[in-house]
């Protein structure tokens, strides 16, 4: 070798020495996200701009983290300042406005979200109702497929894959009511089971935008699952919510191992099988749990007083 490449080899090596540690110490510190974002304004219910909003819908504002501190919240008719009556409360991550009457809205109006925290400032929001009440809780058809792919790409975790979870659209029976619209319906996607899940673990949560056509009736989301979590076969259900926090449980189960690159045919079960029974229950259970604590958190918003957030 010649001198001057046997001193590049020993300048490249040592490189790789000192960037080794770097790298794993830059995985291991991994990314707690940026700490201003905590208590920023993370999405809201209705969607800023909706239309064809049902008249029953609350106003729910969510946030990364938690609801800021002195945080406040006022809905008033565009065109008639003044809020409306109704109870602000905190419920998790998010501030939800519930309304004193049983007709919140009225049909074919426009309405103004005005929002304010010490840190943010204030903003505003509007949305337009539609003719009347929502059709009811989501009719979800369920999950459709799930697959998986190596990712060779990322350097904290090189034995991860890349997981694509397809689901159906929500489709609502106008004839029933007026259907929520498709950007304020959330599908919440979980592992059912598999290495490391003893139960149902929320693994991604979405809103979509409107599909644009009728026929079509699929959607997908991908998200990444670690080398841990992805050595053996692994199972994913999806739910549907509303914005009133009801679902109609869609025990629908999909099932792959991303180890062997194909569909693992051991972990798919039917509701009335003896293998899926656990799983089917504990889904069942955490979709109602999650519901009616959705529910109750809204009733009783309803008996508080109107004003700030708690501090």
């Amino acid at each position: 070798m010649r001198p001057r490449h046997a001193a590049l080899a020993v300048v490249l090596s040592v490189a790789g020495t000192l960037a080794a540690p770097l790298a794993r110490a830059q995985c291991d510190a991994g990314d707690g996200g940026d700490p201003i974002d905590l208590g920023a304004l993370r999405d809201s219910f209705p969607a800023d701009q909706g239309f064809d909003v049902p008249t029953d819908s609350p106003v729910r504002l969510r946030f990364v983290g938690r609801v800021p501190s002195g945080a406040s919240l006022c809905v008033e008719p565009v065109g008639m300042p003044g809020c409306l009556p109704g109870a602000v409360s905190v419920v998790g991550d998010e501030l939800v406005w519930s309304p004193a009457g049983a007709r919140p809205f009225d049909p074919y109006a426009s309405y103004r979200v005005n929002y304010s925290d010490p840190l943010t400032g204030a903003l505003s929001l509007r949305f337009r109702t539609g003719r009347g009440p929502s059709a009811g809780a989501p009719p979800f058809a369920g999950i459709r497929g799930v697959s998986a792919r190596a990712v060779s790409s990322d350097p904290c975790d090189p034995n991860a894959y890349d997981i694509t979870v397809r689901f159906n659209r929500v489709v609502f029976d106008a004839t029933l009511g007026t259907p929520w619209p498709e950007s304020d319906v959330e599908y919440v996607i979980y592992s059912t089971r598999g290495p490391g899940v003893s139960g149902p673990r929320e693994r991604d949560r979405a809103r979509l935008q409107s599909s644009g056509s009728t026929s079509d009736a699929l959607a997908q989301r991908t998200f990444r699952l670690s080398s841990s979590d992805a050595s053996g076969p692994v199972c994913f259900s999806v739910q549907a919510l509303d914005p009133l926090g009801r679902s109609i449980t869609n025990s629908a189960e999909e099932c792959v191992n991303p180890a062997e690159g194909n569909y693992f045919h051991g972990c798919s079960a039917t509701p009335g099988s003896r293998q899926g029974a656990a799983g089917w229950a504990a889904l069942a259970m955490l979709g109602l749990v999650a519901s009616r604590r959705r529910q109750r958190a809204l009733v009783s918003a309803r008996r508080t007083t109107v004003g700030s957030a708690p501090s």
